[in-house]
């Protein structure tokens, strides 16, 4: 009955796949949002949450593209019998083993999360060999098959640029390298000159600057999505709390945490609504605070508002946990809702909320102390059964009834109301309590029962 509890836990933060929001990091997004795109730079802390949750995205491609890159070159193995017969073992031998053999190593590279150095890395590490071996097959091959496969590598180091999102000094570095290894195996060509290898490189450069431009475009847009979406969250996370909040405060006591009496109608309707649970088994408990105006008065509000939370907690403590429900029903009086119940049970719950209270040793300056007074805060409950075909508040009458009968009966004390109870239901109190315990008739007719001892108090 998680409605009568005093505290509720809080509601857990959806986060962007694992990515926890803290303030700084929301903060630092609507920085970098109220300015230019271009100007975009994250922090350790942001870049560190951005890479986790791009992670998937840039695992997934990037493998993908090093699968089928590594699959073209085995299948350019028979091409080879076309282009250069004369060269089949040495083709065989770079693009049918050493080429899938490095994508392979770097596709385990990229299986888990690296650091952003690791993974650049491994991919100028990766395309850099790779046009390497691809150029002493170019410049075994001679002739026209020189050139092709140099421009043929270096279109897919390009590629790659684009592909791999990693770090923009990585990309740059890879631009550097796959020009200068291209330049190098170009000017040993026999059949271009110098400087048609220097233009020719400077040219493919610039195409590549180009492909490193837009790669580091992309990474902007990317990280600007990624900041809107952690925006989004945030304020959806904000809104979900402020509802939370406005639940707290429409169904709990602000000063006891208590459900209060609109969260007890809510979960005494899904009783009612219940066809498992039998009516004759439910209980209500009406308990109040003893010359609870005395002590307002005398020891003022402050000193009110304490007594009322401390008694507030000591009546949570003493019910069934996750069973019974604790609610502030009004002012110094409070109910509680206890499903599956015998009027032994009931009884015995009530007993120990009026022990449980007394031991509290709150003192009540508006109560004189002597002729049988200890000048202790006290509690007074009624307790009432339903029975079938009874509306709600028909039964939390009868409790306050009995609640009444007890304060007529000299307070601090608890009485069973059975006047309207099924004949299943009739109290059997005294046999489970082995103090002085007997049954009378209230002037209502009512049949009541209550600790002779506690009445001579």
């Amino acid at each position: 009955m998680s409605l009568g509890a005093s505290s509720l836990n809080a509601v857990p933060v959806d986060d962007m796949a694992g990515v926890v929001i803290t303030p700084a990091l929301e903060a630092e997004t609507e920085r970098l949002l109220s300015g230019r795109t271009r100007d975009i730079r994250f922090s350790p802390e942001m870049m560190r949450a951005y890479r986790q949750k791009d992670w998937p995205q840039r695992s997934k491609i990037a493998r993908a593209w090093m699968v089928w890159v590594a699959l073209i070159s085995m299948m350019f193995v028979p091409l080879s019998l076309l282009l250069a017969p004369e060269l089949l073992g040495l083709t065989t031998a770079i693009s049918g083993l050493l080429v899938p053999a490095m994508h392979a190593c770097a596709y385990l590279v990229w299986r888990k999360p690296r650091s952003a150095t690791v993974e650049g890395l491994s991919l100028v590490l990766l395309m850099s060999g790779v046009m390497i071996v691809y150029g002493f097959l170019a410049a075994s091959a001679g002739g026209a098959s020189y050139e092709r496969f140099l421009t043929s590598i270096l279109y897919a180091n390009a590629i790659a640029i684009v592909v791999f999102n990693v770090e923009y000094i990585w990309s740059l570095s890879l631009m550097i390298c796959a020009t200068a290894i291209f330049f190098a195996f170009d000017v040993f060509n026999p059949a271009v000159s110098f400087r048609e290898a220097l233009g020719t490189s400077i040219f493919y450069a610039i195409g590549m600057f180009a492909a490193t431009i837009a790669r580091k475009t992309q990474s902007i847009l990317g990280k600007k999505a990624f900041l809107l979406a952690l925006r989004t969250r945030c304020r959806s996370d904000a809104l979900k709390g402020a509802n939370h909040q406005l639940e707290i405060l429409a169904t709990h006591d602000p000063l006891t945490g208590l459900g209060n009496r609109r969260s007890a109608t809510d979960l005494i309707d899904r009783l009612w609504c219940n066809p498992d649970i039998a009516k004759a088994s439910i209980a209500f408990i009406m308990a109040d605070i003893d010359r609870f105006k005395q002590l307002n008065d005398t020891a003022g509000h402050a000193a009110g508002d304490e007594c009322i939370k401390r008694v507030a907690n000591a009546i949570e403590h003493s019910v069934r946990v996750g069973q019974d429900a604790v609610f502030r029903y009004g002012g110094e009086e409070f109910l509680v809702v206890l499903p599956h119940a015998t009027p032994d049970l009931a009884w015995t719950i009530a007993e120990r909320i009026r022990q449980t209270v007394e031991a509290l040793g709150i003192v009540n300056p508006g109560i004189r102390r002597g002729a049988g007074s200890d000048g202790l805060v006290t509690i007074s409950l009624g307790i009432a059964f339903a029975r079938e075909g009874v509306a709600p508040e028909t039964v939390a009458k009868w409790a306050d009834d009995s609640l009444y009968d007890a304060k007529r009966n000299g307070r601090n004390v608890v009485f069973l109301s059975t006047a309207h109870a099924a004949a299943d239901v009739l109290p059997v109190a005294a046999a489970a309590d082995p103090r002085p315990f007997h049954y009378g008739f209230s002037e209502d007719a009512d049949l009541v029962g209550h600790d002779s001892r506690a009445v001579a108090r």
